[in-house]
């Protein structure tokens, strides 16, 4: 009998594994923060390998080093801002834009020392302002200053890295901030009660899309769909098992907890879909780019001969409802 049993369990076993070593596999390229989770979250719950992929999430310092990695082949898919899908050439025919993971409103923030005199958006006039350029929080600061009345041309932007923020802000060389994240909160605790934040969640809505190869669209589209049905899953678990979300991906994305906690439940939107938002943020960051020469062209790109709808409508039609 024991004989049998064992016999039993080692062609299951067997079976097991010839199941998952014919599974497609696939790689995720995505940035350091939360925006792509639902991704670390369908590996970390197996539901790539229910839905018949197995597949990898590599995380990248930024959205352009997600973008780069995905363009030179290192990784199947890129989930990242618009920015850097904006500011970087490449052949439209080779790309297609398959998803938005994430959205959130209210992320990107604007962050000012009350000792510089500021206590309103009006009083950055004068001021110093770092950023990280050709970043989302850089579109941000431009169309902030705008809407409240001042010119960037009236304040100095100065451009620095994630990590040089919070120590240029406590340190009096600059007077604000714009970006998101842990380094704001790093600068938080290093003003004590100096600071006072900006935010407007009309003015852009951020969201993440999820760009693979052509070749990927029209030559995969089992694995593709598995993809999607994996995330859409991940999506509906975030709801339903929030504080275990949360510490997979605290533990993911080398966060504290709190400040996980704090980004999912009350900035992101995690929603896999493609919306009529999602192309008005693409036309609008394309112009800003090229009116700030932060690109080459001077003919704005179609971004509707980017986006493939089909896959995701076959698979959850309510979820697209971008016009093409």
């Amino acid at each position: 009998m024991k004989r049998i049993f064992l016999l039993i369990l080692a062609v299951v076993l067997f079976a097991a594994q010839a199941a998952t070593a014919e599974q497609p596999k696939v790689t995720f390229a995505t940035g350091a923060g939360a925006m792509a989770g639902t991704l670390n979250i369908a590996d970390s719950k197996g539901f790539f390998t229910e839905n018949h992929v197995t597949g990898k999430v590599n995380t990248y310092k930024n959205g352009k080093a997600t973008f780069d990695a995905y363009l030179a082949g290192k990784d199947d898919f890129a989930v990242c801002s618009i920015i850097p899908i904006v500011l970087t050439d490449f052949d439209q025919a080779k790309h297609r834009i398959v998803g938005v993971l994430a959205y959130t409103d209210n992320q990107t923030k604007v962050l000012a020392r009350k000792s510089a005199g500021v206590t309103k958006p009006s009083d950055l006039r004068g001021k110093t302002i770092a950023t990280v350029r050709a970043t989302t929080a850089h579109y941000y600061i431009c169309k902030f200053l705008e809407l409240n009345g001042v010119s960037c041309d009236d304040t100095t932007i100065v451009y620095l890295s994630k990590k040089e923020l919070p120590h240029a802000i406590a340190s009096g060389r600059v007077d604000a901030i714009c970006q998101h994240g842990m380094p704001v909160e790093k600068a938080q605790k290093a003003l004590g009660d100096d600071w006072v934040m900006f935010q407007d969640d009309t003015i852009m809505r951020k969201c993440v899309p999820m760009v693979t190869s052509t070749t990927m669209v029209t030559e995969h589209p089992a694995a593709l769909k598995g993809v999607l049905r994996a995330t859409l899953k991940a999506d509906g678990f975030v709801k339903t098992n929030t504080a275990e979300s949360i510490q997979i991906l605290a533990k993911a994305k080398h966060y504290p907890f709190p400040a996980m906690s704090t980004t999912v439940r009350n900035e992101m939107d995690y929603d896999l879909s493609l919306r009529q938002s999602l192309l008005l943020m693409l036309e609008d960051v394309e112009k800003w780019a090229i009116e700030n020469k932060l690109v080459a062209r001077t003919t704005p790109r179609n971004y509707l001969d980017i986006i493939a709808s089909a896959p995701l409508k076959e698979v959850a039609p309510a979820q697209v409802t971008l016009f093409q």
